[in-house]
């Protein structure tokens, strides 16, 4: 198994989220799953894609939203990347969030598949404006390896606002497959 983390300057915001209630495309507030959680003025979803740089340079361009390709689905070899957006983290005296998450992946018979990863989701960063939507700096890169069980992982972020001194675990499976094989030349 590898493992990454990337970090990304990410600046823009796309306006989505209303105090930290996640809506669907209508306006009405969606319960909270376990992908997606809100905690007073604290919201967050966790979610995966499988071309995170195309995600985070188009997160960078001015839009009013952001299509991006979501995956449930690792194919061995291939690499994808659990991310977090996230709003209304709590701003500290200087007017920063910290934000902080813990990445941790079980695999399909239950084990720990690696070490946990710590990343930086939004510190020393302002708060995203009200009603919107930040994608996290920091996130988890998996590819699975020759060796690596298939079947569904689960990978959780615990997610930590110091300042506010609020915790949320969130969870997301993905199905890992044998790559397809290449036809003989």
């Amino acid at each position: 198994m590898k493992r990454f983390a990337l970090v990304t300057l990410v600046v823009l915001v796309m306006s989505l989220v209303s105090f930290a209630q996640w809506r669907d495309g209508s306006g009405k507030i969606v319960p909270d799953t376990p992908s997606a959680k809100s905690d007073g003025d604290l919201g967050a979803m966790g979610d995966f894609t499988d071309k995170p740089d195309e995600l985070y340079a188009d997160w960078e361009k001015a839009s009013p939203g952001v299509a991006w390709s979501q995956t449930a689905t690792a194919v061995r070899g291939k690499p994808i990347v659990a991310i977090v957006f996230f709003t209304g983290c709590a701003a500290n005296p200087e007017g920063n969030c910290e934000l902080v998450g813990r990445f941790t992946t079980t695999t399909p018979s239950g084990k720990l598949w690696g070490d946990a990863i710590e990343a930086d989701i939004w510190v020393g960063l302002p708060p995203p404006g009200p009603q919107s939507l930040q994608l996290s700096h920091g996130h988890m890169g998996l590819i699975v390896d020759p060796d690596d069980e298939l079947g569904k992982y689960s990978v959780k972020v615990e997610l930590t606002d110091r300042i506010a001194k609020k915790r949320m675990v969130l969870e997301r499976q993905f199905t890992a497959i044998e790559a397809p094989k290449e036809p003989p030349r």
